[in-house]
């Protein structure tokens, strides 16, 4: 499939951004690259697509591209390099676009290859690898959270003797919450590790570190041309019963000026200890009761799921167009994100195991009710005879967007909404 796009006035002639993602929800990025003159390529992942029962073919992309190539794994390096190679000496690359975690360091190995300015190889390496990343910090003198990297309980329970009841478990490397845990005491961990032999998740490894306390925030921040643009803070919504579970997100957050000054502080500080060079970032971290963050994680990547629409809805702009601009390393010239509504997401999933239902009740009592504010409301129950138990993100069937002036108010007509589904549906849901 081809589209020409021909120079306005005052346009730079093209140039050729390829996207590397198996999100069908990329779309509005590659319809930004076409607005704004760029030719576009995609590079698909078959095997995860059918894994997250994404439909790539029913979705809009197709009008904003110029190219598709659609590989089974392009987190295999060997293939994805190939595939690179034959797309950059056919049409020279100018930048690369890759929003999903397991796809930034290959993409990045390969930049670094052919010579196209992305995000530090090394750097996103270290980032997804959670204990490297806080040795990395530590070092800088940013982050003091206490860690280790352990395989069995025996000396899970030593570095929990240390530290005190509650710790987190999780991977030392993923994304998502999979396989994250809370623990509140040994019979608990030792619970965690029973199951952590069955969980691919804990194949890099597994990490314990002290339990922090505080106001759970991420910061949205791009690098290009060794500048910073601070772009948003949200905060973020927990499941009280397996607290690694988000269940949601509202942006801005309802912090203060100083708050929000500080945590843009830090996550630049993060971004610049660990040298990533060129991106839009994700990172996550707690207010303490002390004001200042400290690290959850750092994400190499765009903010996910439908967080780059929350932004939108809550008059930030078009993320996706920034995403794009500073990846082809342009100079920005952009002051602080400045909102004009609170936009909240809600997911939920089944608390427990269910029966799947028959059907999808109807929602439309929701927008009679809510209009203008519930942007959408969606339900998709998974394949097969029952619902398994949500502790992951990927296990949510559930999704509410609303957007309004008032934040109390935003917040909680999308849990009420939550709620409501949950009595029609007849059952217990994470929220």
């Amino acid at each position: 499939m081809t589209s020409e796009h021909i120079p306005r006035s005052g346009e730079t002639a093209p140039r050729h951004v390829v996207f590397v993602t198996w999100k069908a929800g990329n779309a509005p990025a590659f319809e930004a690259a076409r607005r704004l003159g760029h030719h576009v390529t995609l590079i698909r992942s078959l095997s995860m697509e059918r894994s997250q029962n994404i439909d790539f073919e029913s979705s809009p992309y197709t009008k904003y591209v110029d190219r598709v190539h659609v590989l089974h794994d392009a987190t295999d390096l060997d293939a994805l390099r190939r595939c690179v190679r034959a797309v950059h000496e056919e049409r020279p690359v100018d930048g690369f676009v890759a929003t999903v975690d397991a796809l930034v360091v290959p993409v990045a190995v390969i930049a670094e290859e052919i010579g196209v300015p992305f995000t530090d190889a090394r750097a996103a390496a270290a980032a997804k690898q959670k204990d490297r990343c806080r040795d990395i910090l530590a070092a800088a003198g940013l982050d003091s959270t206490r860690h280790a990297v352990v395989t069995g309980f025996e000396e899970a329970a030593a570095f929990a003797a240390g530290t005190g009841y509650p710790v987190v478990v999780k991977p030392a490397r993923g994304s998502g919450s999979e396989g994250a845990h809370v623990v509140n005491g040994p019979g608990e961990l030792r619970e965690v590790f029973a199951a952590t032999p069955r969980n691919a998740a804990y194949r890099a490894g597994i990490l314990i570190e002290e339990y922090l306390r505080g106001r759970f925030v991420s910061a949205e921040i791009g690098l290009a041309q060794g500048r910073f643009l601070r772009l948003a803070v949200s905060e973020r919504s927990t499941w009280d019963r397996h607290e690694a579970l988000e269940t949601g997100t509202t942006i801005p957050a309802g912090i203060t000026a100083e708050e929000h000054d500080r945590v843009m502080e830090y996550a630049e500080a993060v971004v610049g200890a660990l040298g990533l060079r060129l991106g839009v970032f994700h990172v996550e971290m707690m207010i303490g009761a002390d004001g200042q963050p400290r690290l959850i994680e750092l994400n190499p990547r765009i903010m996910g799921s439908c967080l780059p629409n929350l932004f939108r809805l809550a008059g930030g702009g078009d993320i996706f167009e920034l995403l794009v601009r500073v990846h082809l390393n342009e100079r920005i010239e952009r002051g602080p994100t400045e909102f004009t509504h609170y936009a909240t997401v809600r997911w939920f999933g089944a608390a427990h195991a269910v029966p799947r239902p028959d059907r999808v009740p109807g929602l439309g009592w929701a927008t009679a009710e809510y209009g203008d504010s519930l942007h959408a409301l969606t339900v998709r129950f998974p394949d097969g005879d029952m619902i398994p138990p949500c502790r992951g993100n990927l296990g949510n069937f559930g999704e509410v967007q609303v957007v309004h002036a008032d934040r109390t108010v935003s917040i909680r007509i999308a849990e009420d909404i939550v709620r409501r589904t949950a009595d029609l549906l007849g059952m217990e849901v994470t929220r």
